[in-house]
């Protein structure tokens, strides 16, 4: 898929988009983000009033980041998601959340998606360490080993469990947008 492809659901001006930083190996394909790609992409991000969301899957792409908040065309506070497990990028663990979530410029927020099996132990960490998550098929289809999930909202439920268990209340909607820095829900 082309740049232009990519860019094209931008014209329905979502209020915010994904940017990934880099390219970085995804199992036996590669996720191809070249800068001229990440710029472009910003550029339309930009162009639209598109808040970014910063998927980081690999360690080099804060480089990225770094030179994008250097060169003005990113500017905390900014949402980093953080997407681990991906065979070929930044594996999940406790090591490496802690490394991504003290990262990213002070003033910004992270989220963390945890791939497979790694989704709720990620989810609980995030939780624990004051981050965010993010959660559902697109990362992960098993609610637990063997068992397949049977919507989005079962792991939505286990995480508010999980967050109400340690004395986080889950964000309202107008809570979620707030901390994302997007405009007040219409």
């Amino acid at each position: 898929m082309g740049v232009e492809e990519r860019i094209e659901a931008l014209s329905l001006r979502p209020d915010m988009a994904t940017l990934t930083l880099g390219t970085c190996n995804f199992g036996d394909d590669v996720f191809e983000n070249s800068l001229p790609t990440v710029r472009a992409i910003l550029e339309r991000i930009r162009r639209y009033g598109i808040v970014p969301e910063l998927e980081i899957f690999d360690d080099g792409m804060f480089a990225t980041a770094d030179a994008l908040f250097a060169k003005g065309l990113l500017s905390p506070p900014a949402h980093f998601d953080f997407v681990l497990g991906v065979p070929g990028s930044a594996a999940a663990t406790p090591e490496n959340l802690l490394h991504f979530a003290r990262s990213i410029p002070a003033g910004c927020t992270w989220t963390v998606a945890g791939i497979g099996r790694r989704q709720t132990a990620m989810a609980t960490l995030a939780i624990a360490m004051g981050g965010h998550v993010r959660v559902g098929f697109e990362d992960n289809i098993w609610y637990r080993k063997g068992e397949l999930a049977n919507s989005n909202a079962r792991f939505v439920e286990r995480v508010v469990r999980i967050a109400r268990e340690v004395g986080r209340e889950p964000a309202t909607v107008a809570e979620a947008r707030a901390v994302l820095h997007l405009p007040a829900a219409a």
